[in-house]
C-alpha cells in the first residue's frame, strides 16, 4: 500500500469511545498516551500523523498505521517476535 492510503479516513474504529461528552482531540490523546505505555517494554513509540499514527522502533524504523489491529501486526514484525497479551512480564510493567 502506498503510504497516501493510510492518511485517507478509513472511518470509525472498534476502540472508538461511545461518549460524546469528550472532544475528539482529547480521546484521541488519552489513547496515544495508553497505546505508549502499552508499547515502552518494547522500545517501541507512537506518534500522531494526521488522521493516523507512526509507530517507529528505537533503530529508526517506522511504519503509518490506522487502526489498533495493524499496530499490533507492525509491531510484532518491528520486535520480530509475537506480543502476548496476557505475558505476565507486560501485565506487570502496565
Amino acid at each position: 500500500m502506498c503510504g497516501v492510503c493510510g492518511l485517507l479516513d478509513s472511518g470509525p474504529q472498534w476502540s472508538d469511545p461511545l461518549r460524546q461528552d469528550v472532544p475528539q482531540r482529547q480521546l484521541r490523546l488519552q489513547q496515544l498516551k495508553m497505546l505508549n505505555r502499552a508499547l515502552k517494554p518494547w522500545r517501541l513509540t507512537l506518534s500522531e500523523f494526521h488522521n493516523s499514527w507512526l509507530l517507529a522502533s528505537p533503530t529508526g524504523q517506522q511504519t503509518l498505521v490506522h487502526s489498533l489491529d495493524v499496530l499490533w501486526k507492525e509491531a510484532e514484525k518491528m520486535i520480530r517476535r509475537p506480543i502476548d497479551p496476557l505475558d505476565d512480564q507486560w501485565l506487570a510493567s502496565l
